[in-house]
């Protein structure tokens, strides 16, 4: 069993994996990964919103990035749009899907390489 941790503590864990996998994904990467989490349940609600979102942003640069406690991230830094899932590692299915917050949204653009006042 894990030991407990406190919410500082799981944020912050968090802000640093995110920082330490953030990278860009071509739409092809997207298409790819989007197929893998729907992969159980390609009639997912989300599945189509999932690609049609991918597919209004394809002159876009995407970023991906997983938190320690395994969430992923895609999001949009230039048009502030994103989306989170959790792939449930023993069934290798979705477990949650959504859309990331308009406050998370500017934490996590402030951690995209080259942008100003990123946190240190």
């Amino acid at each position: 069993m894990e030991p407990y941790r406190n919410f500082d503590e799981i944020l912050t864990a968090r802000v640093k994996s995110i920082a330490e996998s953030l990278r860009p994904a071509t739409p092809a990467e997207l298409h790819k990964l989007l197929g893998e989490i729907f992969v159980a349940d390609p009639t997912h609600p989300w599945m189509e919103s999932a690609t049609q979102f991918v597919e209004e942003h394809q002159d876009d640069t995407a970023y991906r990035a997983q938190t320690s406690d395994g969430v992923g991230l895609v999001f949009y830094p230039r048009t502030g749009r994103g989306m989170w899932y959790v792939l449930d590692p023993k069934l290798k299915k979705l477990s949650g899907v959504g859309i990331i917050s308009e406050n998370s949204m500017k934490h996590l653009i402030q951690l995209v390489p080259g942008r100003q006042n990123r946190p240190a």
